[in-house]
């Protein structure tokens, strides 16, 4: 199994799209800062993009909006 290292500058910028994703979707959805993270939280959208990082950095943030609402999508949630 591969050891993957994660540098303080791969931590600053997952926190960065989790913050940037989180207040897009909130502004997006018309939602509360407690509704939107009751919503990240029951479906773990901040270890979605902490997890794929790697593959949304390289787009922008409303392409990891949208990949996170094709989560919701897939589970039946409608924002």
């Amino acid at each position: 199994m591969d050891n993957i290292i994660i540098t303080n500058q791969d931590q600053a910028g997952i926190a960065d799209m989790q913050c940037w994703v989180f207040r897009k979707a909130q502004v997006k959805w018309h939602k509360t800062p407690s509704e939107c993270a009751a919503i990240f939280a029951q479906y773990d959208l901040l270890g979605f993009i902490a997890e794929c990082y790697d593959l949304l950095h390289v787009s922008s943030y409303n392409h990891a909006l949208n990949e996170v609402e094709e989560i919701l999508k897939c589970n039946g949630v409608e924002v």
